[in-house]
């Protein structure tokens, strides 16, 4: 039952960025879920996470407590199940897609922050 839940939750995820996982993983990241601390602790988070290694290893992190949130299971069986369901080409694809979301949800936040998104290089082009 929580394997179908995690599928359910996972399926289309990666072609429809408005699908409602995306959009309520984007609330889990902007304090929707768990209010004005998480908010703070998430974002306080993105701005330290200034290489591209930080930024990924972070919303792979918070893309599984999501799910596993969500499907009411371990952090383990969430990630054992993600990787299980997604293709590595896929599972790449998605986790630059939702770190892109991440950075430009943190960029309109805190506009005055001079702060570019995450470079290919691993650094942040902040000025």
């Amino acid at each position: 039952m929580i394997k179908k839940r995690i599928e359910d939750l996972l399926n289309n995820i990666i072609e429809n960025e408005n699908d409602p996982t995306r959009r309520h993983f984007r609330c889990w990241i902007d304090g929707g879920y768990n209010g004005e601390s998480s908010y703070r602790k998430n974002f306080e988070r993105v701005e330290k996470a200034n290489t591209l290694s930080k930024l990924r290893s972070f919303t792979i992190e918070q893309f599984t407590c999501f799910i596993a949130f969500e499907a009411g299971c371990s952090y383990g069986y969430a990630q054992k199940s993600i990787v299980q369901y997604f293709n590595k080409d896929e599972l790449n694809f998605l986790t630059g897609e939702l770190m892109e979301e991440i950075e430009e949800m943190f960029i309109s936040f805190f506009p005055d922050s001079n702060r570019t998104p995450v470079t290919e290089a691993g650094e942040n082009a902040i000025v």
